[in-house]
């Protein structure tokens, strides 16, 4: 629901740098479209360049479909069953027929989920990543759905659960693939309640950071992403895209666990931090944030945290956004 290496073969290391003002503000004006084939062709009309197209697709889902509190936390088990007869006369000829019957069921499935996506302009990811499908195929732009993990909670941090719980899309423009999460760009989940945010780090993830935030669970894509293991991945700390869309690195307490003796210091080390980031950090249980006394060395920043006197959790802030986030244990 919220908001979480190179392979140059497969992505640059860097973003679009394209500025989409202007596709921006074309697609406000849009209407709240009923029907997918519609936008798309509105879309066709106004734009020349695919990854123009892509984002047009991208704005208007981010601006129209809003994400549906009640079905995730309340989901509807909907049973449906659907049968499909045809003939065959050797093994060979029955599987094939069998799996193009299955995509054939699994077609109609998703085309009724973007149905009533549009129908009732809400969702959860699975409504954003099959209407971003269903408008990129009819525009003839190749793309993915890719299924996999993210953390939304401090709490999920060093526990793996046993299947997959977010998907999101993966598409080719000018033959290089790009990643973007539309449920994430939407907005993000508080206090039970969707906060509507458009959120542009999203669009064209960075593929040096994508690993901090999303870990897919095919091999295809692990291996295009350099994703490592997905231990690891919830091993780390949050990472808030306030940090990540900054040239800032983390160089030193890169678990999202730390175990510190009591009245211990924790040492943190950036890269690329600088005075202008204001970086503060505050413990649960504080009410105030505390501003540290950092010390910057050509182009790193150093900075001490007092142990808290027992379990706690700690947030560090780069001025009023929050940035990452730690379990500590101390010992």
């Amino acid at each position: 629901m919220k908001q979480l290496l190179f392979l140059f073969l497969f992505f640059n290391s860097f973003a679009y740098s394209q500025d989409f003002k202007s596709v921006d503000s074309i697609v406000n004006s849009y209407p709240a479209y009923s029907n997918p084939e519609n936008l798309a062709n509105k879309i066709n009309r106004d734009f020349k360049e695919e990854v123009n197209k892509v984002r047009a697709i991208f704005k208007w889902l981010t601006n129209n479909i809003r994400y549906d509190t009640d079905e995730y936390y309340h989901p509807k088990v909907i049973h449906q069953i659907e049968y499909s007869t045809y003939q065959y006369s050797s093994e060979k000829e029955r599987l094939q027929k069998a799996e193009a019957a299955k995509k054939e069921i699994q077609k109609k499935a998703n085309n009724k989920i973007v149905a009533e996506a549009f129908k009732k302009k809400k969702g959860v990811c699975e409504e954003y990543v099959q209407s971003f499908k269903k408008l990129a195929d009819l525009l003839g732009i190749e793309s993915e759905i890719i299924r996999g993990n993210v953390r939304n909670s401090i709490n999920e941090i060093g526990k793996v659960p046993p299947g997959t719980n977010h998907t999101w899309n993966a598409v080719k423009v000018n033959d290089r693939w790009i990643v973007i999460d539309i449920t994430w760009a939407s907005g993000y989940g508080y206090k039970d309640k969707w906060i509507k945010s458009f959120n542009d780090y999203f669009f064209d993830i960075n593929s040096r950071k994508i690993g901090y935030t999303h870990f897919p669970s095919s091999k295809k894509w692990q291996k295009k992403l350099n994703s490592g293991t997905i231990s690891d991945f919830y091993s780390q700390p949050i990472y808030i895209e306030s940090l990540l869309e900054k040239n800032i690195e983390l160089i030193t307490q890169k678990k999202g666990i730390l175990k510190v003796r009591n009245k211990k210091k924790l040492v943190f080390k950036f890269k690329n931090l600088l005075p202008i980031h204001k970086l503060n950090f505050k413990y649960k249980e504080q009410n105030k944030i505390t501003v540290p006394e950092i010390t910057y060395q050509k182009n790193t920043a150093t900075f001490s945290i007092n142990s808290p006197k027992s379990d706690s959790e700690l947030y560090l802030f780069l001025g009023n956004w929050l940035a990452l986030e730690y379990k500590v244990i101390v010992q």
